[in-house]
């Protein structure tokens, strides 16, 4: 304990730089142990915006909401750097409370930390259309954006396939931040966009001429030639990038293994799948596992894919089961699809998409009890037919 002559400023200042040298080596329970002494202990010192900013980042997520309350109890809450970093911190996992730190704030006191944290939040929590519209109000109020800002709108431009939005990003990008090709998060993020939305010329253009590239610019590009067919072209540039010494990661697997699925590269997929435990020294998640049944299922390997899930170390999601019974829908095997439907709908009860898959194999067989089989579950749980989901026609027949 300090000595009780010593000035509760200097008391505070050495407290802070405990708790933050604690934070810095992720030493979160030493954090609030230091916390708790200081509020409790030490007499006449009170924790600052410092302190906050210091233990907000650290905080589990159940403790958040208890660390608002203090700075909401004691005024720190309603100050620009206090709000910005609770804005960041609720956005790891909840866009909505990110968001009402947000509309909470006076308008005076948001600044463009304030506008890219919550629209990063929702970006990331795949909240991209409100990602987009909160963009549009930023502009609307005279913010110009920064390059992380950019980096959340193109994600959300990415996703929604919003290419006049995204175009108008790359324009902004070329004429206002000089350079850019040196940022490789922006790049990527570039990259991704004209990737996704099938512009592959300007993304590989973008790749080849950034000076430095990290995996996640391979993975977007990787991504952008695997989802448009373009198997060939992700395998080669796979191999490129292992080449120049760059290790994959899950995300970049996931990137591989979805290209060959999509181009039929049955062979190819099965190697660099059990590759990756012996080789690159990743654990397959069910991501993988998805993309290696969707793999197996396009090439009509269904009771290959079956044997597969059975073999998963844990428990198969709704993505696994969808994957199986996308394939069983291709090649009209309903008995297998059955059994997917089975476990995906007790996983994912309201996804209207397996009820219409499954109706739309019973139509190929000409089941009409099983098309109203689907009809009544349907009905009984109240789903309906979202847009650009088949549904069925006056003949019973589902369609697109």
């Amino acid at each position: 304990m300090p000595p009780a002559s010593t000035p509760p400023a200097t008391v505070l200042s050495a407290f802070n730089s405990l708790i933050s040298g604690c934070a810095l080596h992720a030493l979160t329970p030493a954090c609030f142990a230091l916390f708790r002494r200081m509020r409790v202990h030490v007499a006449g010192v009170h924790f600052d915006a410092v302190t906050l900013l210091t233990l907000l980042p650290a905080a589990p997520t159940t403790v958040v909401p208890q660390l608002h309350a203090l700075a909401a109890r004691t005024g720190l809450a309603s100050g620009t750097t206090v709000a910005n970093c609770l804005i960041s911190v609720y956005g790891r996992s909840s866009a909505p409370l990110a968001r009402q730190v947000f509309e909470e704030m006076p308008l005076a006191s948001r600044d463009l930390v304030s506008w890219t944290a919550v629209l990063s939040a929702h970006a990331q929590n795949g909240l991209t259309v409100d990602a987009l519209e909160l963009y549009r109000r930023m502009r609307g109020h005279g913010v110009e954006p920064d390059a992380l800002t950019l980096v959340g709108v193109l994600s959300s431009c990415a996703h929604l396939d919003a290419r006049v939005v995204g175009l108008h990003v790359d324009r902004y990008v070329r004429e206002r931040i000089p350079g850019f090709r040196g940022n490789v998060q922006l790049c990527s993020a570039l990259i991704n966009f004209h990737a996704r939305c099938g512009s592959l010329p300007q993304a590989q253009q973008l790749f080849d001429e950034m000076p430095r590239k990290s995996i996640v610019s391979w993975t977007a590009l990787i991504t952008g030639y695997g989802m448009h067919g373009h198997g060939d072209m992700a395998i080669n540039l796979f191999q490129r990038m292992l080449s120049e010494g760059l290790r994959p990661d899950n995300v970049a697997m996931v990137a591989l293994l979805s290209a060959c699925s999509h181009a039929g590269k049955y062979e190819e997929g099965c190697k660099y799948f059990f590759a990756m435990e012996s080789t690159y020294k990743l654990q397959p998640t069910l991501e993988h596992y998805a993309c290696m049944v969707d793999l197996l299922g396009r090439a009509g390997h269904l009771e290959e894919a079956r044997e597969l899930i059975s073999s998963m170390p844990m428990p198969a999601d709704g993505s696994v089961w969808g994957a199986l019974l996308g394939a069983c829908k291709i090649h009209k095997n309903v008995e297998t699809g059955e059994e997917a439907f089975k476990h995906v709908i007790m996983l994912e009860p309201s996804n209207v998409g397996y009820y219409v898959l499954m109706a739309n194999m019973y139509t190929d067989s000409g089941q009409q009890d099983g098309v109203a089989r689907m009809r009544a579950m349907m009905t009984e749980l109240g789903l309906k037919k979202e847009p650009g989901v088949a549904t069925s026609n006056t003949r019973g027949e589902f369609t697109c």
